[in-house]
C-alpha cells in the first residue's frame, strides 16, 4: 500500500529550470522552432516524449547486436549502421526538448509530464554505455560493469540533488553537450570505420577503451558533486548496495557466458536503478514516501549471487535467475508508471494523453 506524505502535491507543481547549456543556447534553440512545426498542434506532450525514446531504443538495438547481428562484424562491413545510431540519438534528443515546448504550447504542463520525461530518461542513461560495451567487445568487461553501475547510480544522485534544490540545473557543459558529442562520435565511426576505434592507440589500449575511462571519470565527478552537500548520505549508500550485487554478477558470469552476461546483467542493473529513480520522482512530484530499501530488489540480489557463486550449477541456472528477475523488474516498473498516471489523474483530472482524453 502506498503512503502519501503530501497527497495534494500534484496541485502545487511548478516547473523550474536554470538552463545554461551552451549547446541549447547557441545551437539547438535554432533547430527547435523548425522541428516543432512537424508536431501536430493538439498532440499530447507525453506522446511526443515517449515517441522520442524510440530513437534511443533503436540505437541500443543496433549497438547491442540484436538488430543487425554482432557489431564487431556488422560494423566492419556496414559502417553506415553507426549513422543510424547517431540519427536515433539525435531524434531522441530533439523530441526530448520538444515535449516541453509542446506542453507549453497546448497548456498541459504538469507533474506527469516531468515524470514521463525523466522516467524514460533513466533508461537511456544506462542503455548507452551498455550498448557501447556490447558493440565494442575490446572494452574490458570489468570496466563495462563499473561503468553501468556508475552511470545508473549517478542518475539517481542527480535526481536526489534535484529533490533538494527543486530546480533542474543545466550547467554550461551538461548532458545536452554529452548527447551531441555521442552523436558526433557515431558519425565519426561511420566516416572513419569501426576498425580505427578498436586498434591499439596508447599503452596498447584502443580509443574506445580510453573513451570509456574518460566517461566513467566524468560521471564519478558528477556523482561526487551531487552527493557532497547531501543531508541524507545513507540513501546514496543504500542505492549503491542494492545495485552492486548485479554488477558483481556480471563480473562472475562473463568468463562463463561472455556477452550474454553483460546484456542480461546490465539490463537488470539498469532497470533496477530506474525503479529507484522512479520512486524519487514520485516522492517529489506526487508526494509518496520514498523507501531506501526495496525488499524484492534485495531478494533478487541474494538470488542471483547465490546461483552465480555456485560453480557446480550449469551456467543456464544463474542466467535463468537473472532473466526471471528482469521480467519481475519490468513488471514492477510498469506498475510504478501506472500508479503514477492514476494518481495524477485522480488529483488533477489530467491523464497521460491529455488533451486528447479531456
Amino acid at each position: 500500500m502506498e503512503i502519501y506524505i503530501d497527497p495534494d502535491r500534484p496541485l502545487r507543481y511548478a516547473y523550474r529550470a536554470d538552463n545554461r547549456s551552451l549547446v541549447d543556447r547557441y545551437l539547438l534553440r535554432h533547430w527547435w522552432p523548425v522541428a516543432i512545426k512537424a508536431i501536430p498542434r493538439r498532440a499530447p506532450a507525453n506522446l511526443v516524449s515517449m515517441v522520442g525514446n524510440l530513437g534511443s531504443y533503436l540505437s541500443f538495438l543496433i549497438l547491442s547486436g540484436l538488430l543487425f547481428g554482432p557489431v564487431s562484424a556488422a560494423g566492419l562491413e556496414h559502417p553506415w549502421i553507426f549513422g543510424l545510431v547517431a540519427f536515433g540519438y539525435f531524434f531522441y534528443q530533439t523530441l526530448d526538448a520538444l515535449d516541453g515546448i509542446q506542453a507549453r504550447r497546448i497548456g498541459s504542463s504538469g507533474p506527469l509530464g516531468e515524470f514521463v520525461d525523466h522516467w524514460f530518461d533513466s533508461f537511456n542513461v544506462f542503455l548507452l554505455p551498455l550498448g557501447l560495451s556490447l558493440a565494442f567487445p575490446v572494452v574490458p568487461y570489468q570496466l563495462a560493469a563499473v561503468a553501468l553501475l556508475v552511470f545508473t547510480a549517478t542518475d539517481w544522485f542527480q535526481l536526489r540533488a534535484l529533490a533538494s534544490l527543486e530546480v533542474l540545473v543545466f550547467p554550461p557543459v551538461s548532458s545536452e553537450e554529452g548527447q551531441v558529442l555521442d552523436q558526433l562520435f557515431f558519425v565519426l565511426i561511420w566516416i572513419l570505420g569501426y576498425g580505427l576505434f578498436v586498434r591499439p592507440l596508447v599503452l596498447g589500449l584502443p580509443f574506445i577503451t580510453i573513451g570509456f575511462v574518460v566517461l566513467v571519470a566524468g560521471m564519478l565527478w558528477t556523482a561526487a558533486r551531487c552527493a557532497k552537500d547531501s543531508a541524507k548520505p545513507h540513501l546514496y549508500l543504500a542505492e549503491l548496495l542494492s545495485l552492486a550485487p548485479m554488477a558483481a554478477w556480471i563480473l562472475i558470469m562473463y568468463p562463463r557466458i561472455g556477452g550474454t552476461a553483460l546484456l542480461a546483467g546490465g539490463l537488470l542493473l539498469g532497470f533496477s536503478g530506474s525503479r529507484f529513480s522512479g520512486e524519487l520522482l514520485r516522492e517529489r512530484l506526487v508526494g509518496t514516501r520514498y523507501t531506501a530499501f526495496t525488499p524484492d530488489i534485495l531478494a533478487i540480489d541474494l538470488l542471483i549471487l547465490a546461483t552465480a557463486a555456485s560453480p557446480s550449477l550449469p551456467a543456464w541456472v544463474p542466467l535463468a535467475a537473472v532473466w526471471a528477475s528482469l521480467a519481475w523488474t519490468a513488471l514492477a516498473l510498469s506498475r510504478q508508471f501506472a500508479r503514477t498516471v492514476a494518481r495524477v489523474r485522480v488529483v488533477t483530472g489530467r491523464g497521460l494523453m491529455w488533451p486528447l482524453t479531456a
